[in-house]
């Protein structure tokens, strides 16, 4: 047996080994691995490498994981962000909203006693108000209101040179 087992055949035993019992892969490379050191050595190296970097894989993604997680726990912005005026500028913006319900409820109650106060001087009528009436009474008892006064006749004075018949057409 002067040939080793490629790469293609020792990835087939590696992947035979994690899936399925030795059944999938050929007899006759199982016998060349117990024969020659140097392939059963390959496959082993082969085999630790992939631990090893199974094993570095977890644990980079568990420090990743745990660091993110880290820094989602505090919701705090970082100090740096707390100099910037657009944060304050948002900070206030959240204020306003929320007093803003507030006041409309205060401005409801207030209503109802500021119309009781104006409901008792408008008792007594002011002197535009009695004006104003008084102009309206006016407008309303003439016989013919200003806007539908003839204009004045501008021939009134000159001779009328067309016949009555002709100026009806």
């Amino acid at each position: 047996m002067n040939l080793h087992l490629t790469h293609e055949q020792l990835c087939d035993v590696l992947l035979a080994d994690s899936s399925l019992p030795q059944e999938s892969s050929s007899p006759v490379v199982h016998d060349h691995l117990r024969a020659c050191l140097l392939c059963s050595a390959e496959l082993e190296s082969l085999r630790a490498s992939l631990a090893l970097f199974r094993d570095a894989s977890s644990l980079y993604a568990d420090q990743v994981f745990s660091a993110s997680y880290r820094r989602r726990e505090s919701i705090a912005p970082p100090h740096h962000f707390l100099t910037q005026p657009l944060y304050w500028a948002a900070a206030a913006v959240v204020m306003v909203a929320a007093c803003f319900p507030i006041s409309l409820h205060r401005q409801h109650q207030a209503y109802p006693a500021a119309a009781v106060v104006r409901s008792v001087p408008s008792a007594m009528p002011d002197e535009a108000d009695e004006a104003l009436l008084e102009d309206v009474d006016q407008t309303l008892s003439a016989d013919v209101p200003s806007p539908m006064e003839p204009l004045a006749d501008p021939t009134a004075g000159a001779p009328s040179t067309q016949s009555p018949s002709d100026q009806r057409n």
